[in-house]
């Protein structure tokens, strides 16, 4: 049987480390391999694309098109292939950025990243915190209401539509934590760092997307 491929890209925006071994930790004995994304792709070619990020908005964009991602993706994306985008990951999916200075996202999900403006916050927003869920999907399902997943992050995702926030996390406010359009998928916290609930939510992706 042939392999499906999962693509994971390295917008060299963080350590994938935890990402890769997670994924490999799943499909492992499943008809899927993985392939590190790291410059320009066919779009055709993966049934699944994820997207880990840290650090800034400008940068990730600035570094999709250095590496030449940039196009390759937001094609993949526009033919509402399947993708995971995680923290600055999900948040390329809007519209613009305003981190360090106001910078053109994909313009997948309608929206823009904003920092959190709430007075006495500690910012960034780091450490565990639980989501709720407004829509239930395959991916994330009632299982995960109130469970804890972890964040680290000063921005969040504004000016959304409702009907593309699946859940919302409380800090200060509440925010949209995880994001859907179609078959495009993103979160603000890292499944990766969040032990059986975040392995469980990316093999649910894999698996069931």
């Amino acid at each position: 049987m042939k392999k499906k491929i999962i693509g994971l890209v390295d917008g060299q925006s963080g350590n994938i480390g935890s990402i890769k071994k997670a994924i490999k930790d799943i499909i492992q004995d499943k008809p899927y391999q993985l392939k590190i994304i790291q410059s320009d792709f066919n779009p055709n070619a993966f049934a699944k694309i994820i997207l880990p990020g840290q650090g800034a908005y400008a940068t990730l964009i600035s570094n999709l098109k250095k590496l030449k991602i940039y196009n390759s993706l937001k094609t993949y994306l526009e033919n509402n292939f399947s993708y995971l985008g995680i923290c600055v990951g999900m948040q390329i999916l809007s519209d613009v950025g305003h981190e360090e200075k106001t910078t053109k996202g994909l313009g997948i999900i309608q929206g823009e990243i904003k920092k959190f403006k709430k007075k006495n916050l500690i910012i960034p927003h780091m450490g565990w915190n639980s989501l709720q869920i407004n829509n239930e999907d395959k991916i994330l399902t009632s299982a995960f209401h109130e469970k804890d997943f972890y964040f680290v992050h000063s921005y969040i995702f504004e000016r959304v539509k409702k009907s593309d926030v699946l859940a919302t996390t409380k800090y200060g406010k509440n925010f949209p934590s995880v994001v859907k359009r179609g078959n495009v998928y993103g979160v603000q916290f890292h499944p990766e760092k969040s032990h059986k609930n975040g392995l469980k939510l990316i093999k649910n992706f894999i698996l069931n997307s």
